[in-house]
């Protein structure tokens, strides 16, 4: 019997990454894996490295083959995997510690074929979430299918995944060789073919960016025509495949989604490409792909690429180069003779987005604003709007709440909303008002018999510039605000909540939740109660997502309806495993805490999740406080605090300063936090985030640090020089020595309730604070 997770990676000339890329292989917590490591014909020293790990480690096998490229690469590897399970990582990028033994734990538990995971993009600047998948995986889902989540087309990558070997055998799944983009032909029928999928929200791979100096990824060279005609090779034979598998609409959604990204990229490049030969083979090969594509599929498009695809398909490349210039920039496509002009109707979408949910007096406070959607995707959370839905007019008409599962007798329930300015939206620059305000008594989702458990959809009531009346869903951007929860009243709470990106409110009467939780010796303990006698729980839970449980422990009794449960700490410094130190950006790892009650009692992931009690009180990462220095492991540092919906979080820091509160000054903003008692003044830096890959991005600024005990503060000023350049800055430190140059930037972590109410803007609107759905903060500069 082999190793149940059978790992492939190619090597090709990759000796400046695959030293880090190996390390974070070595470090997976997963502890039953083999490495197959395919040296492709290196001529740069990787074949040596490669074979000294194989020499050092077990785990590793190395295979030498000529240089036939990655497909085949790819291919030596799988015949000669002995895993039950199958995934692939390219020696260039990285795999954070966990991932492994996420990914198979999914498919252990659910039975699926196919588990697939999110993905950062990195380089020596920090990380970010990759585009491709902000939409795909921004929640977890066990058990689903393509049918139900056909934008999981976007996931097209083949290295954010573990599949089922007889899945993949029993389906005679092989790599495409001799040509590049080979994920494509491949992870898109698999979808298609797999019964059932699970899909990720936590990261579990890095993708490297290659930056300037360094040779450029496949990815990275659209611009030559070899490239282009592997990339439309590639989509046409993914669609072909989705074609023979008779499933109609999920070809259509494919053409679609490859016109919106895969080739729209290349689509961009014509304006900047002066090899007419290049522009030439472009139109011959966009034809070639639209003939086959349903008609009605390009009339799905916004107007700029729709017209810019018809003008491809009719070999118009000289009109083609004036509208794609003019949609790139993200004008009005000019009109063009012969395009008829319904062709260039702006969709009627209308989309209402929260920027911030927060409490405040007793009531939810949901900002936002609403607009007509020009495109397919929804704008970040805090960035500025797309065009406002009206100027002047009355637009926004009131919030609706309407209760789920229960008969649609009578109105929904309204509840008031005030208009307000918008900036940075109206092509003159004047406020618009298209944003407004609620605030939402929690009385309002209490029904006649009182407080009921459920959960309840707000809608938005809107009207377009034609008066015409509508109801939308109230959604939230590509990245989620803070969602946090409030006991309203003894033993109810109310949890704002995200189904498919819109928000929904929760009504919960908890039975159980936790009141403390400390380190006491080499354990962490955590205590709660039960209201119930009947159902205290037996067990507590640790999930890195959702719905996936890592590890159990037992719950004892503690008298009176009290539980007590004790969680080793080697246990969690294990689990987070000794991979390379985050990077600056990089998410935080952590468990959700839930619990179960008895053996034979099925409790839905809803009610899973521990909630905290309103007076909880934790003794435990107080001051970063550091649990765990053993010989060959580095030191961590826990922190164990309510996230958003008020659930149970424990946290494994890297030891060093922690952010914990914000406030403003009469001339700027104040932050500030804890470290550990007796550790050396740290500096703290603001590294420009807008694009970590511009090499003339702002330089890193050091902010002076005011000390006090065991805390620390930094004051911003929202003017004059000391004003950063605009744009989003993500928070790191560097450890206090003489040799500033040399000293790495680390990830500043922030408490997951400095989130709850970032909305406030200070320096007359210069400056903000913006939430990551990946537990980050990051200062706007206006």
């Amino acid at each position: 019997m082999g190793a149940p997770l059978s790992a492939v990676v190619p090597i090709y000339n990759v000796a400046r990454y695959l030293t880090d890329c190996l390390d974070s292989l070595a470090g997976q917590t997963c502890s039953d894996v083999e490495f197959i490591l395919v040296d492709d014909g290196s001529t740069d020293g990787s074949g040596d490295i490669a074979a000294a790990r194989a020499a050092a480690d077990p785990r590793f096998r190395l295979i030498r083959q000529p240089n036939r490229g990655l497909g085949a690469a790819r291919n030596a590897g799988i015949r000669a995997a002995v895993g039950d399970y199958l995934t692939f990582v390219d020696s260039d990028d990285i795999v954070p510690p966990y991932a492994f033994e996420l990914l198979v734990g999914a498919l252990e538990t659910t039975g699926s074929q196919i588990a697939s995971g999110n993905v950062m993009l990195f380089n020596s600047r920090g990380s970010w979430q990759s585009p491709l998948h902000r939409g795909t995986h921004r929640q977890t889902w066990l058990g689903t299918r393509l049918s139900s989540r056909r934008n999981l087309i976007y996931d097209r990558l083949a290295c954010n995944k573990v599949f089922r070997r007889d899945f993949w055998t029993g389906h005679d799944l092989w790599f495409p060789e001799g040509v590049r983009y080979e994920d494509i032909p491949v992870t898109i029928p698999a979808y298609a073919l797999a019964e059932t999928i699970d899909v990720l929200s936590t990261p579990v791979y890095y993708w490297r960016q290659r930056e300037a100096g360094a040779d450029e990824s496949i990815s990275q060279r659209q611009a030559e025509v070899a490239n282009l005609v592997d990339r439309f090779a590639a989509v046409r034979n993914a669609s072909r495949s989705l074609a023979a598998l008779g499933d109609r609409t999920l070809k259509n959604r494919y053409d679609e989604i490859a016109l919106r990204s895969d080739l729209r990229m290349f689509l961009y490049l014509l304006p900047e490409v002066t090899d007419e030969a290049y522009r030439r083979r472009f139109v011959e090969l966009a034809g070639e792909f639209l003939a086959e594509v349903d008609p009605a599929v390009p009339g799905r498009l916004d107007p700029g690429l729709r017209v810019a695809w018809h003008l491809a398909r009719t070999g118009r490349l000289a009109e083609l180069l004036v509208v794609v210039a003019a949609t790139r920039s993200g004008a009005e496509p000019p009109a063009v003779s012969g395009v008829p002009a319904a062709w260039y109707r702006p969709s009627r979408r209308l989309r209402a987005t929260a920027r911030s949910l927060r409490w405040h007096d007793g009531r939810l406070r949901i900002s936002g604003y609403a607009y007509r959607a020009p495109a397919a995707t929804v704008p970040a959370s805090g960035g500025p709007a797309p065009r406002p839905l009206v100027r002047g007019a009355l637009s926004l008409r009131g919030l609706w709440l309407r209760e789920r599962g229960r008969p649609r007798r009578g109105l929904p329930r309204v509840v008031p909303l005030r208009r307000r300015p918008v900036l940075d939206v109206a092509d003159d620059g004047a406020p618009t008002w298209s944003g407004f305000d609620v605030a939402l008594r929690p009385s309002a989702l209490r029904t006649d018999a009182g407080w009921r458990p459920g959960t309840w959809s707000v809608m938005t009531g809107l009207a377009d510039t034609e008066g015409k009346p509508t109801s939308v869903p109230l959604k939230v951007g590509e990245i989620a605000p803070a969602l946090p929860a409030a006991w309203v009243e003894p033993g109810v709470r109310v949890v704002p909540t995200l189904h498919d990106g819109a928000v929904r409110l929760r009504v919960e009467r908890p039975t159980v939740w936790a009141t403390m939780a400390r380190i006491d010796g080499d354990e962490l303990l955590i205590s709660g109660v039960s209201v119930d006698a009947g159902a205290v729980p037996d067990t507590l839970t640790l999930s890195w997502t959702q719905g996936l449980v890592w590890r159990r422990y037992p719950v004892g009794g503690d008298g009176a309806a009290g539980f007590v449960c004790r969680i080793p700490l080697a246990d969690l410094c294990a689990g987070a495993g000794d991979g390379p130190s985050p990077m600056v950006g990089d998410p935080v790892r952590g468990w959700l805490v839930g619990y179960t009650v008895g053996a034979d009692r099925r409790i839905e992931s809803g009610d899973r999740e521990l909630p905290v009690g309103a007076d909880f009180s934790a003794g435990v990462g107080a001051a970063g406080d550091t649990v765990v220095t053993g010989t060959g492991r580095r030191a961590r540092s826990l922190l164990v605090e309510p996230g958003d919906g008020g659930q149970l979080w424990i946290r494994i820091l890297p030891p060093g300063p922690l952010l914990t509160w914000v406030a403003g000054d009469p001339d700027g903003i104040v932050l500030g936090g804890v470290r550990p008692a007796g550790q050396e003044l740290t500096r703290i830096v603001l590294r420009h985030a807008d694009d970590l890959r511009d090499p003339h991005a702002p330089a890193d600024r050091e902010v002076p640090v005011d000390v006090t005990g065991d805390g620390w503060l930094v004051r911003i000023s929202g003017s004059g020089p000391d004003l950063p350049e605009p744009g989003r800055w993500w928070l790191g430190h560097r450890p206090a020595s003489d040799d500033r140059a040399d000293d790495p930037v680390h990830d500043l972590p922030a408490a997951l309730r400095v989130r709850e109410g970032l909305d406030v803007e200070w320096a007359a609107g210069r400056l903000r604070w913006e939430p990551d759905r990946l537990h980050r903060v990051a200062l706007v500069v206006r």
